[in-house]
């Protein structure tokens, strides 16, 4: 079947919409039932997968679905995060793997160790400042703080008096969504990049006069290189630095966050926890399975493809609904219960799947559970008695916990 047979077109759903954004799990069952299926977006044939075989599959074939975002695609604008450089995400071999290997040795073990107690200390602290009161909030008083500090401080080696260039930067980033096709960028946008760029060339110019701490992200990123792959230029070295904060910052505060709510939803689960605190990473597993921070990324068919009863042709954006996949009741029955328990839980696409695969999986899935029995154990009368605080920041491609309100008296 030709992806423009009108039985097939989905055109009212737009996976950029304020709709889906706002309520991802409403679509969910219909996304999965006519999956893959042909969309307009902006007058432009597009389609999307959410099968979770389907979604594997495009994953796993990055030969005949790229990651690269072709130029002037309408829509684009809106998911420009890098101000248009190569970056992991959206690059193909050789770029991409180039990139890959520059940026393993942040992720070295002895770093990912240190960032785990890094993160326990920070995370005791920020229970000592909670503790005695009547409630917290999710988000402002616990996660974001230790993702910030986390990331920023610890693993990027940022100054904290420098912390405002990089939120600026991140909090500029909703303004995309409003952009139309073919506008420039907002002047907040730029700007932001601009204060980004000139701290990074300050920051490697002293990395390779030497000085800073050896385990400063930018000392390490300039100091990795060998003969066949150079080393990240200034502009590659922002990208990568902005790619790393937002991969970061908003998703491990958000899926973390989103797992301390579940433990506030509901009390067994949280004295599951205390009992067994082998759960606690399950808990995280099946937030991140049923409300994923990246709802979808996309690929670009680089030939006709056929892919379940629809032909996808060369050049057609593919939109990846991996939000969808997590909940498709064919792998997942009841998707929308929450069930630690699922015999195949780890098997969302939280982190995404393939070559792409989130290169932080392993040091958030070793952070999160110490942070969730921290919780559990020091608050066990936490408990959601306003589900009308919970409220969720949506941007095209990413959704997650901006706020929550749980009381622990």
């Amino acid at each position: 079947m030709d992806i423009s047979t009108p039985v097939r077109t989905t055109s009212s759903f737009d996976p950029f919409g304020q709709p889906f954004l706002q309520n991802p799990a409403a679509y969910f069952e219909t996304l999965t039932a006519q999956s893959p299926a042909p969309i307009d977006m902006l007058g432009v044939p597009s389609a999307y997968v959410a099968r979770h075989d389907q979604v594997v599959a495009v994953l796993r074939d990055p030969k005949r679905f790229s990651s690269v975002k072709p130029r002037g695609l309408p829509g684009m604008e809106k998911v420009d995060f890098f101000n248009g450089l190569p970056v992991m995400n959206y690059s193909d071999d050789p770029v991409h793997a180039r990139l890959r290997r520059l940026v393993q040795p942040a992720f070295s073990p002895r770093r990912a160790q240190a960032m785990v107690e890094a993160a326990k200390v920070i995370a005791a602290e920020s229970v000592d400042r909670i503790e005695g009161r009547d409630s917290f909030e999710i988000m402002d008083d616990l996660t974001k703080p230790l993702s910030i500090e986390l990331l920023m401080g610890r693993f990027m080696g940022v100054s904290r008096v420098d912390w405002p260039i990089f939120l600026d930067y991140l909090e500029s980033l909703k303004l995309l969504q409003h952009v139309a096709p073919g506008e420039g960028k907002p002047a907040a946008v730029h700007e932001a990049w601009q204060r980004g760029a000139a701290y990074c060339n300050r920051a490697a110019a002293r990395a390779r006069a030497g000085e800073g701490q050896e385990d400063d992200l930018i000392r390490v990123l300039v100091d990795t290189h060998d003969a066949e792959d150079g080393r990240l230029s200034d502009d590659e070295l922002m990208a990568m630095m902005v790619l790393l904060f937002i991969g970061g910052v908003n998703t491990v505060a958000g899926a973390v966050g989103g797992a301390v709510l579940n433990l506030a939803r509901y009390p067994a689960l949280a004295e599951r926890v205390r009992q067994d605190p082998t759960a606690a990473s399950k808990v995280f597993e099946e937030t991140l399975r049923m409300e994923p921070t990246v709802l979808l990324v996309m690929r670009f068919a680089t030939e006709d493809v056929c892919l379940g009863e629809v032909t996808i042709p060369a050049g057609t954006p593919v939109y990846i609904m991996l939000s969808a996949a997590s909940n498709d009741a064919r792998v997942f029955p009841k998707p929308q219960t929450f069930d630690i328990d699922r015999p195949n839980l780890i098997e969302h696409l939280g982190f995404g799947r393939g070559i792409h695969g989130c290169i932080g999986s392993p040091l958030a899935r070793a952070i999160a559970p110490h942070v969730l029995q921290m919780v559990a154990q020091r608050f066990p009368r936490m408990r959601l008695d306003d589900p009308e605080s919970v409220r969720f920041d949506a941007i095209p491609r990413a959704r997650h916990l901006a706020s929550a309100i749980v009381s622990i008296d």
